[in-house]
């Protein structure tokens, strides 16, 4: 699978939930040379790829299209560039645009669970949650472990469709999945766990359940919409 370009960062308090970051966070990355847009369509498929890495570290999103647009048309056996576009399209609002690019970079390849993150994220910010949480729900079929998808979906169930003991499911089973480093997710657990108890004894008892068995397995509930 082509790993997106795109950084994404991540939100922690989401009035306007960010996907998870693929790779490093921007702040991570060495600076580079302000790349020239006039010779970014020459060289081989790499190095235009490179360049257009470049061009989005340096936030210079036209001519990062341009690049990703040229490479999308001449290799239609690549998913990366129509992923990175659709990324480009989420993070300007432009949803129905970003539909386009994700669903060809997931016709290409089925298996890009970073363009199904994506548009997940476009169909929640585009007032569509039942649709992200089916796209995050697919990507968990082809990734159990993909943190990205329990965080996210976790958030949507918190956040959107009132579900805290699904919530508490995906973020335990983010925890899991990164074998503890996705820490951010502990006061989340611990916050939702607290309604929970204020509840009843009955829900309480249901949430122990749910949180022993992701405990155990790591991997997405079974499939749902």
């Amino acid at each position: 699978m082509a790993a997106a370009l795109v950084v994404a960062g991540c939100a922690t308090g989401p009035k306007r939930a960010e996907p998870l970051s693929e790779g490093r966070d921007r702040s991570e990355q060495p600076e580079r040379p302000t790349p020239d847009p006039e010779a970014a369509l020459e060289g081989t498929v790499e190095e235009r790829y490179a360049q257009a890495q470049a061009f989005l570290a340096n936030e210079q999103n036209d001519a990062a299209r341009r690049v990703l647009t040229a490479l999308t048309r001449e290799r239609t056996d690549l998913s990366g560039p129509p992923t990175n576009l659709g990324i480009l399209e989420v993070r300007a609002e432009r949803y129905q645009a970003a539909e386009t690019w994700l669903r060809e970079a997931i016709k290409r390849n089925p298996d890009n669970i970073i363009a199904r993150n994506w548009l997940a994220h476009a169909h929640r910010e585009n007032r569509r949650p039942e649709s992200a949480e089916a796209m995050w729900l697919e990507a968990l079929d082809v990734d159990p472990d993909y943190v990205a998808a329990h965080v996210n979906l976790g958030r949507l169930y918190e956040e959107v469709l009132a579900d805290l003991q699904a919530a508490v499911r995906h973020y335990r089973a983010a925890y899991e999945a990164s074998d503890g480093t996705e820490l951010r997710v502990l006061p989340w657990i611990a916050r939702l766990e607290e309604r929970l108890q204020s509840r009843s004894p009955a829900t309480d008892s249901n949430t122990a359940v749910g949180a022993d068995n992701a405990s155990q397995g790591g991997s997405a509930p079974s499939q749902q919409p």
